[in-house]
């Protein structure tokens, strides 16, 4: 017969595995799409820009009042946008696609600079992206790891990081091409060699019994996108983490009071199948 002392020892051993699951949670990735969630009373321009090995993109919106469900309202069309090349006669001004998207067939270098330009409404912005070193991602697994009674199911990210150079990392992982997790990394820790992220999936019970509709299923595509980034593409997602805890704003990106980022790239992707027999074990 299980005694009062054992059952208080098991809760006291449940709650700590909860706490922990938290915590690790916390440690190993953002969860979800990036989602965009600024504080603001007044209605602000927002810039999602990105150059490329497919060419240059600029989505732009306003932020949305709370009571405003639709996204429809927040797009701007009739703005002016430019991207250029630092110390290059390259000059292109953007072509509106509508739903507040503008395109041109800029592409990224490595080690080059970008330079972007937006006027609405005689308000003048601007941001640069330097494009770095691409990355070079060594292996991607999944692996089952034994936390308190428990054992949860991490994908685990092995990348190489570029030596003499300081390395800023984006990594977004879509689950059946839906945005799945997300974050960033940096090389102060081991710089020069290999670096590990691990993204959090869900407990061996949960995946069991159903209780996680997040948790992976047999089949599932996992697609991830990893890039090099500059330093200030990593403090304005670096401080989008923090701010879904702190109740405040990324760090600035653009120049007179645009909210967003704007990040000049040259990524590589990596597809597997989820099969829970492939999974490794490791204690």
């Amino acid at each position: 017969m299980m005694t009062k002392q054992h059952t208080a020892v098991k809760a006291a051993e449940r709650l700590l595995l909860l706490c922990l699951y938290a915590f690790v949670s916390v440690l190993t990735g953002c969860e979800k799409e990036i989602d965009i969630d600024y504080h603001e009373a007044e209605r602000l321009y927002v810039a999602e820009a990105t150059v490329t090995s497919g060419g240059t993109q600029v989505r732009l919106t306003t932020t949305r009042p709370v009571t405003v469900n639709s996204p429809a309202g927040t797009y701007v069309d009739g703005a002016m946008v430019v991207v250029s090349i630092d110390g290059l006669p390259i000059e292109s001004t953007l072509t509106y696609k509508g739903k507040g998207i503008y395109e041109s067939p800029v592409v990224a270098m490595e080690g080059a600079t970008y330079h972007l330009d937006i006027d609405i409404d005689g308000q003048h912005y601007t941001s640069s992206s330097t494009v770095m070193t691409p990355p070079q991602l060594n292996s991607m697994r999944f692996v089952w790891k034994k936390m308190m009674t428990e054992r949860m199911l991490f994908i685990d990210l092995r990348l190489q990081d570029t030596p003499n150079e300081n390395n800023y990392y984006f990594m977004h992982l879509y689950r059946n091409d839906v945005g799945y997790r997300w974050a960033v990394m940096r090389d102060s820790e081991n710089p020069g060699a290999e670096l590990s992220q691990l993204f959090t999936c869900s407990t061996e019970r949960a995946m069991n019994d159903g209780s996680d509709a997040d948790a992976l299923r047999e089949g599932d595509e996992i697609r991830l996108e990893i890039r090099s980034i500059d330093k200030a593409s990593y403090d304005y997602f670096y401080s989008l983490q923090l701010a879904t805890s702190s109740n405040t704003n990324p760090l600035p990106n653009f120049t007179g009071g645009m909210l967003g980022y704007f990040s000049a790239f040259i990524g590589s992707e990596r597809l597997v199948v989820f099969h829970r027999a492939d999974v490794e074990e490791e204690e």
